[in-house]
């Protein structure tokens, strides 16, 4: 078997198949970029139901554990004589040392196996009421890091 260098024609179109790649993949990766990017900073409280249901589900079954939706820490939604409270995650005075809500222990566990109650926790702003057009009972929480109010047990 004879080899045959490439032609003048083969690399020329090597080339430009592979400037169009290159090309495309950056395209592709631009788009991405646009459709993942994000203002971190969240434009204010979140929506996340009415009241009586919201209780009545936390009394029925357990606390309610909500996903931040810029991809930060969650939240805690508890009942706290008679009041929904939004607990934050992070054992106060730690950055890395979040409460899960154990049913058997009928508390928060911590990363430490401590176990903790609702005062214990520091929590976030939340308010009932109408907004624009929501019903009266809705329920917001606002996840201002400046807007957390220290555990007050």
């Amino acid at each position: 078997m004879r080899f045959v260098p490439p032609s003048r024609d083969d690399r020329r179109l090597l080339l430009v198949t592979g400037s169009f790649l290159l090309v495309a993949a950056v395209f592709a990766l631009g788009v991405l970029w646009v459709a993942t990017a994000r203002d971190s900073d969240l434009k204010g409280p979140i929506y996340l139901g009415m009241r009586g249901h919201l209780i009545e589900n936390i009394v029925d079954e357990s606390p309610r554990y909500y996903a931040h939706p810029d991809g930060g820490d969650g939240f805690w939604l508890d009942v706290e004589d008679g009041q929904l409270v939004a607990l934050v995650i992070d054992v106060p005075g730690t950055k890395s040392c979040v409460v899960k809500w154990r049913e058997q222990r009928d508390a928060y566990v911590d990363c430490n196996d401590q176990e903790h109650q609702s005062a214990d926790l520091a929590r976030y702003r939340l308010t009932v009421g109408s907004r624009g057009d929501s019903p009266k009972n809705s329920v917001y929480v606002n996840l201002t890091p400046k807007k957390v109010s220290p555990a007050p047990g």
